[in-house]
Parts: structure tokens; C-alpha cells; sequence
């Protein structure tokens, strides 16, 4: 079983059919029985509680369950009142419409308009930036971003009896923030210091991770879904390394993720 935490009073967890199994459930009775459901997600909290410091005062208030590949299952569990949750999405809402605002103008727009060839070109990536980084939540007051989550690290649960079988390739993961990249890395544990190194090129900054030396698929899945709430894109590797080698900035050669990870 793999938790991380999304906010104060949300977690997900990642759990395979088998430890469903051997928790007493059965998936596709939980999945077609509301009350069977509600002990499952029940216990799940139970379980977190010795992992992630969480608030669970005001009980399950909604989830979310997504069946993924090789018999997992991807759990979000909140425990924030509807009207609250509600009201923090009217608050972001609000802040990128003021965001959207400031940095969108009808003068800056004539601006662009106004140009032509290269400066043209490179003013219209400048503001597609802008409206990326509003759209995604990436909001600047007074010259600084702001810290747009707060994470505990990643939690695992060891499985000494599981056998290490991953047959994973290399994958990268893109993000165009580095204060970004870094908060993901500080907040995993030391198990999840994969092999791994980091370029620059484009505006962006690529680790590639090597997840042979994970102890199952599922930690793999894990640590790719983790990487997205801090805004990574994932993908797999092709000739991207090649290219990056020769066109972009070696920034760490090796060991990425715990040189990162030691910055925050």
C-alpha cells in the first residue's frame, strides 16, 4: 500500500487486488456495495493513520476510486466538507481571474499584435507561459510563487515478502518550474532516490529516473502519479536524452532526485 498526501485532509492510495484481498475485501464487491465500500475506505484511513499525519475529525466526506493496470487500485479520500472544498475552489478561481488579469492585457495583446517575425514569435511564447503557468494554478504575488501545496513525504509500506520485480524503462519527467521539481524530490523518503539525473533545455528541466531499483511496479506508479501533483509530465524515453546531452544544460549527472531533494 503506497499513501501520499494531496492536503491536510486528503490523501491517495495506491493498493494492489492482493492486499485487498488479505484485508478481507473483495474488489468487485467493494466496488458494487456502498456499504461494503465505506468499511473498505474505513479501514484504508485506519490504515494511513500510522503513516500520514492527516485530519480524519470530520470523517469521509467524498472519494474517488480508479481502477489502473495490473489489478490496482488509485484511492482519493478527502475529509473536507463539501461547502469548504467548494469555497477553496472559488478561492483559487478567484485568484487566477485576478492572475488572468494582470497578466493578460488588452494592451499587452495590442502589443503583440503589433509586432512582427521573431519578436512577434518570442512575445506570444512569453504570454502562452504566462497563461500555462495561471491556468495550472502557478500564480506570482509581489515577484515570488507561491507555494501552491504542502506535502508531507510520500509514505510506504514495505512488503518484505513481495519478491523486487520491475521491468520499467527509464522514464523522464518534465516540469517547467524548478522550485517544483525540487519541493516533489524534498518530500520523498530516501526509498524513493532512484537513479536518476537532470537537464535544462527549452525553458524546462528533465529527470530521467531509472526504476530498476524499485521494489515493485506499483512504487513505480507511485512515485509518476505523486510527480503530477507537482505538476510533472511524464513520458517514456526516447531519443530526448541524446538530444538533451548535446543540445541542453547537464545539470546533475547523477543522483538527481536526493541533490534535489537536500536544496528544499
Amino acid at each position: 500500500m503506497f499513501f501520499w498526501k494531496i492536503d491536510d485532509e486528503t490523501i491517495r492510495c495506491l493498493i494492489h487486488k492482493e492486499e485487498i484481498d488479505n484485508m478481507g475485501f473483495d474488489l468487485y464487491a467493494i466496488s458494487n456495495d456502498n456499504e461494503q465500500m465505506e468499511e473498505f475506505l474505513d479501514a484504508i484511513v485506519k490504515s494511513s493513520r500510522n503513516y500520514i499525519d492527516w485530519h480524519t475529525e470530520n470523517g469521509i466526506q467524498n472519494y474517488i476510486a480508479k481502477s489502473l493496470p495490473a489489478d490496482q487500485l488509485l484511492i482519493t479520500i478527502s475529509c473536507t466538507f463539501p461547502d469548504v472544498a467548494i469555497d477553496r475552489d472559488l478561492d483559487q478561481i478567484k485568484k487566477m481571474t485576478s492572475a488572468l488579469n494582470q497578466k493578460i492585457t488588452d494592451d499587452r495583446l495590442e502589443q503583440i499584435y503589433a509586432l512582427s517575425g521573431e519578436e512577434k514569435a518570442k512575445a506570444f511564447d512569453e504570454m502562452s507561459r504566462d497563461l500555462q503557468n495561471v491556468c495550472m494554478g502557478n500564480i506570482e504575488e509581489e515577484g515570488k510563487e507561491q507555494q501552491r501545496r504542502s506535502h508531507n513525504p510520500v509514505d510506504i509500506e514495505k512488503h518484505p515478502t513481495r519478491e523486487r520485480n520491475v521491468d520499467l524503462p527509464p522514464r523522464k519527467l518534465s516540469f517547467y518550474h524548478l522550485a517544483e521539481l525540487i519541493q516533489f524530490c524534498s518530500m520523498l523518503n530516501s526509498q524513493m532516490h532512484l537513479p536518476s539525473s537532470l537537464y535544462k533545455a527549452e525553458e524546462k528541466y528533465t529527470l530521467f529516473v531509472d526504476f530498476s531499483a524499485c521494489d515493485s511496479d506499483a512504487q513505480a506508479v507511485a512515485f509518476m502519479l505523486a510527480a503530477e501533483e507537482y505538476g510533472g509530465k511524464g513520458g517514456e524515453v526516447g531519443y530526448e536524452e541524446a538530444y538533451l546531452m548535446e543540445h541542453g544544460q547537464e545539470m546533475i549527472p547523477e543522483d538527481a532526485i536526493a541533490v534535489l531533494g537536500s536544496m528544499c
